[in-house]
């Protein structure tokens, strides 16, 4: 079994902070994104999605290790000689929105999302980041059974981007929708006008 330790050993080695060359931070990036892999194809995470797939929305199916507290919980450094932040399998950093629904499209198509361009997509820029791979549908009205990614580029500095669950109060426009917020799983009803919904299946 991959211990925790283990796999944070090699999420430092893929960062510059600790590691200045390039080709080794790529092989040691790819150990700790199999790691996640192994986790979301295991029988346990899948009786996991089983469940959430048979009507359990609270349950949070963001994998191991990147759903851990302890994984990658040093400082977060952005610059180019002290990058320190771990990255899922979209390029998008672990615990933040715009990784949990990179996730959440996977689980729901079997595909990571992946942008073309070199720009920093961050949430604010997730309708062009969805438009990179392939998901260029606006809806104006969600149907239950459907799956989209909620934009709202006004929420705070960042934005914000949610995953519509199942379930709606179609009288006061609201819906059930989760994503990650502080590093934690959230699940909560959002104004649907208050979003941009792109459809993804």
């Amino acid at each position: 079994m991959i211990t925790l330790e283990k796999v944070n050993s090699w999420a430092k080695k893929s960062c510059t902070r600790w590691n200045k060359n390039r080709l080794s931070r790529r092989f040691y990036r790819k150990k700790y994104r199999k790691a996640a892999q192994k986790s979301w194809e295991s029988s346990e995470h899948r009786a996991l999605i089983a469940r959430y797939q048979e009507g359990a929305h609270y349950i949070n199916t963001y994998p191991w290790p990147y759903r851990e507290p302890d994984f990658a919980n040093w400082k977060e450094d952005a610059s180019r000689f002290g990058y320190s932040l771990i990255s899922d399998q979209s390029g998008c950093v672990i615990r933040y929105p715009t990784s949990y629904c990179a996730w959440k499209i996977f689980e729901a198509t079997g595909t990571w999302p992946q942008k073309t361009s070199s720009e920093r997509l961050d949430a604010k820029r997730w309708q062009q980041f969805l438009a990179e791979a392939g998901y260029t549908d606006v809806a104006t009205e969600l149907k239950p059974n459907h799956f989209y990614v909620g934009i709202n580029p006004d929420e705070g500095e960042w934005g914000i981007v949610a995953w519509y669950e199942a379930g709606a109060e179609k009288a006061s426009s609201r819906v059930c929708v989760s994503s990650y917020i502080d590093g934690k799983h959230k699940l909560w009803w959002a104004t649907v006008p208050d979003f941009i919904w792109v459809k993804i299946k």
